[in-house]
C-alpha cells in the first residue's frame, strides 16, 4: 500500500499521519486488511489477489489464529436471520 509524504486524520483513528488513498493510516490499514480477510471478502482484499480458493483458506486460517476473530476496524456484518424487534406504539385516544 502507498502511504504519501503528506500527512492527515487517519478515518480509522483520527491520529494525524501519512494515510493512504482510503484515508488510513498504515496501522489502521493493516487492521481493515484482516477484517476483510475475516470475513472472506476476497475482492477487496490485498492479500488474497491471486490465491487459490485453498490459499485463501489458509490466510484467513492464519488470520484467526494470530490475531483472533473479533474484527479490528469495521463493524462485523449483521447476523441472518436476527429479527428487528419493534417498539408498539399506544393509540392515542381523543375523549
Amino acid at each position: 500500500m502507498h502511504f504519501g509524504l503528506q500527512e492527515a486524520s487517519c478515518a480509522g483513528c483520527d491520529c494525524i499521519a501519512p494515510v493512504n488513498d482510503l484515508g488510513l493510516c498504515e496501522e489502521c490499514a493493516v487492521k481493515l486488511e484482516r477484517d476483510l480477510i475475516r470475513q472472506r471478502d476476497w475482492d477487496y482484499s490485498v492479500n488474497a489477489y491471486g490465491l487459490s480458493d485453498e490459499q485463501r483458506e489458509r490466510l484467513y486460517r492464519q488470520v484467526i489464529r494470530q490475531f483472533g476473530a473479533e474484527f479490528e476496524l469495521i463493524a462485523p456484518p449483521k447476523k441472518h436471520g436476527a429479527k428487528r424487534k419493534r417498539k408498539k406504539h399506544k393509540a392515542h385516544r381523543h375523549h
